[in-house]
């Protein structure tokens, strides 16, 4: 019996206003993850029971990217001819090229690897949608949907910019080209990695809401915090909203599963485009690069993309991990259960949630360390490092040292 593919559900959904669930939101997402060879997959019939399976298709977009992606990587490793006057900065541009396609290659195999846990992913988000909802807390997806195009089109606009600029240098047709796929991988990865965030972050702001809604807190420098809010329902209200932080939490170890690898590829191919960047500005003030190679508009433009993809990342995951129930009512929640200021049941319970706060957090990674501001000072120290080392061969290398 042939298994019928939910493609035409899928763009039907695509069509539908106003956006009823996160799978009315996914079909744009699914896409450009399959043209870039990232989500080789196709869902089942039924998109929301969370079965795809591998189509012809789906082998061939992979195999078109990853033969691209190796063929980039040797052209831009191998053939490009030298034509810069230092040697040093000849090496970094040659490492910047094999960093980018490199980690786009261990990007591809890797999310052909896990291709099927991306369905999984939003299927976990529609059911805490659906407990949220429950709960009073309804998502406006026709919203989400609208920044998520904004987002793209901003995005990609800028690397057609950046492409622009390069065109009007007459660069060779195949350095075009090379430029160009690096870039639409990387900002592809960026921007997969940044929805991935936002969807864990967006239902653990909607969490708290609930939170402050149905448990208010206040408190006096004489009293200790009271519940202000109280009746049967609490504590059944509460059992749901610890149901729904574990199921958040674990919505985020999915998603540092599947999405951890290509943030990390973002990164990585950000950072040592910067790093060599930073140190061409050091040449040129010691006279070492002329001015014109290195301040123009496609260099500027670059630096300004990559290092908005690192910030960016480093804010979201901070903002997730920083967030979980917020700091002043998880200090109010503190000090109800020290004074027992309610009803035992839901102290117990108050308790235990303290407990689960303490030990779990939605907090998205790449297993080697965690997405926030501890990665932008690790970048900052190790760049700075860097950077030394290449002046000292810099300086060692040249007719003057």
């Amino acid at each position: 019996m042939k298994v019928k593919s939910g493609n035409r559900e899928l763009f039907e959904s695509l069509l539908r206003f106003p956006k009823r669930d996160v799978f009315d939101c996914v079909p744009l997402h699914y896409l450009i993850l399959k043209i870039s060879g990232m989500g080789c997959i196709t869902p089942r019939a039924g998109v929301r029971n969370g079965s795809t399976m591998t189509t012809l298709l789906d082998v061939a977009l992979f195999m078109i990217n990853l033969i691209l992606a190796v063929t980039m990587m040797i052209y831009g490793v191998f053939i490009t001819q030298r034509h810069l006057e230092s040697p040093i900065m000849f090496i970094g541009m040659k490492m910047v090229n094999f960093t980018c396609y490199a980690s786009t290659i261990y990007g591809l195999i890797s999310c052909f690897i896990n291709r099927h846990e991306i369905w999984k992913f939003y299927n976990e988000a529609h059911a805490i949608d659906a407990m949220l909802e429950s709960l009073g807390q309804r998502t406006n997806f026709t919203r989400s949907f609208a920044l998520f195009v904004a987002y793209y089109s901003v995005a990609m606009g800028t690397c057609v910019l950046v492409i622009a600029v390069m065109y009007s240098a007459n660069l060779p047709w195949m350095l075009m080209l090379n430029l160009s796929y690096s870039y639409f991988s990387l900002t592809t990865f960026h921007i997969l990695s940044l929805t991935c965030l936002d969807v864990v972050r967006a239902r653990n702001v909607r969490l708290n809401q609930v939170f402050r809604k149905q448990f208010s807190l206040q408190s006096n420098i004489v009293d200790a915090p009271l519940l202000t809010v109280f009746d049967p329902k609490q504590t059944l209200m509460l059992r749901q909203i610890m149901q729904i932080f574990d199921k958040i939490s674990d919505l985020a170890d999915k998603g540092s599963f599947y999405y951890g690898i290509q943030i990390m590829v973002s990164i990585a191919g950000s950072f040592v485009y910067l790093l060599f960047y930073t140190f061409a500005f050091t040449l040129v003030i010691r006279s070492v690069l002329p001015v014109e190679g290195v301040f123009n508009a496609g260099p500027i433009i670059s630096y300004l993309m990559f290092a908005y993809n690192v910030f960016i990342v480093a804010f979201y995951g901070n903002a997730l991990k920083q967030q979980m129930v917020s700091r002043p009512l998880y200090a109010s929640l503190l000090d109800v259960v020290m004074f027992m200021l309610c009803d035992s049941v839901v102290l117990t319970l108050l308790r235990m949630f303290l407990m689960q706060l303490g030990h779990r957090s939605p907090m998205i990674t790449c297993g080697l360390f965690p997405f926030d501001w501890t990665l932008i000072f690790s970048i900052l120290s190790t760049a700075a490092t860097y950077i030394i080392i290449l002046l000292q061969f810099e300086s060692a290398g040249s007719p003057s040292g």
